[in-house]
């Protein structure tokens, strides 16, 4: 559930992103502007690199830090500060082929999703492709969990995520499509915390944490490397990959917004104030639109 909703997240904002590099490729070249061309520009290479100007782009992302505490309603995006799901999950996984391990969790509060920061220096853009860096601190969540058929309330952290995010997209009939997501996630660190697991038993259920905390960092490696088997975790992804497409594709579609028309309008997005947000107050928060797929 937290790759898919950083990965999530991290579409959102990637996408928003192209509008201020192709400003920037735009405008990278004042000398030209008011002249009169006697033949037509060359069209660029659809793979040549985009430049981009680093305080734009970092002042578009606090722009968008804030805009996550609202989501946006009107796309059925949920407040991600924090992330509320009240969809119970389930899965499973093989630990290292030795114990198969089943987890039910509910009630799930995610945290930090709106702290994060992005790498000017392994950013790159084309015309028909980006490539984004974004770091997660920490990211962390709460919820009730029942392991193996034992309940009890958890705590999760995830330190230092790096999220490559890679998108594919193209102007066809002058509108503006996302035709592909991908990317990779790597985790430096890991902490998980079961409460009230075994409530007449407090020794047990200090053994039982101990020997989690022991096993985390060979999972995170495992995870790292893709190896760590779970059930429900490919399901998952490929359900972001497509809500994040379709909301994504669907913004843009509505406003009729090819690379120009968008540019204007996230120009003035990222020059906002706090006043400016696009909230709305009456529209559920509930988190359930992001998982809303899973119960087809």
């Amino acid at each position: 559930m937290k790759r898919s909703t950083v990965a999530t997240v991290s579409a959102i904002l990637l996408v928003l992103l192209m509008v201020v590099v192709d400003r920037v490729a735009a405008e990278a070249d004042p000398e030209t502007q008011g002249q009169t061309v006697s033949v037509p520009p060359s069209t660029p290479s659809p793979t040549e690199p985009l430049p981009f100007d680093e305080p734009t782009v970092e002042r578009f992302f606090t722009a968008v830090k804030s805009q996550l505490r609202c989501g946006y309603p009107m796309f059925g995006v949920p407040s991600l500060v924090p992330l509320k799901i009240s969809y119970t999950l389930k899965t499973s996984f093989d630990l290292l082929s030795l114990k198969k391990i089943s987890v039910i969790a509910s009630n799930i509060s995610v945290h930090g999703l709106n702290e994060f920061s992005w790498d000017p220096s392994r950013t790159r853009f084309t015309r028909t492709s980006a490539t984004v860096p974004l770091s997660f601190p920490n990211v962390t969540a709460f919820a009730q969990t029942s392991i193996n058929g034992v309940n009890g309330t958890s705590f999760l952290e995830l330190r230092n995520i790096t999220v490559r995010l890679d998108a594919q997209y193209e102007e066809k009939d002058d509108l503006l499509y996302v035709t592909d997501l991908g990317g990779s996630i790597l985790l430096e660190d890991a902490k998980v915390k079961i409460a009230s697991l075994f409530p007449k038993s407090a020794k047990l259920s200090k053994i039982w944490n101990k020997a989690i905390g022991k096993s985390l960092p060979i999972l995170v490696e495992l995870f790292n490397g893709g190896k760590l088997k779970i059930e429900y975790l490919s399901r998952l992804l490929s359900g972001a990959k497509f809500y994040a497409m379709n909301t994504i594709n669907n913004a843009l579609n509505s406003h009729s917004l090819n690379f120009d028309r968008l540019i204007e309008s996230m120009v003035k997005f990222a020059d906002g104030t706090s006043d400016s947000l696009q909230c709305d107050g009456t529209a559920p928060m509930a988190g359930d639109e992001l998982i809303g797929w899973l119960r087809a």
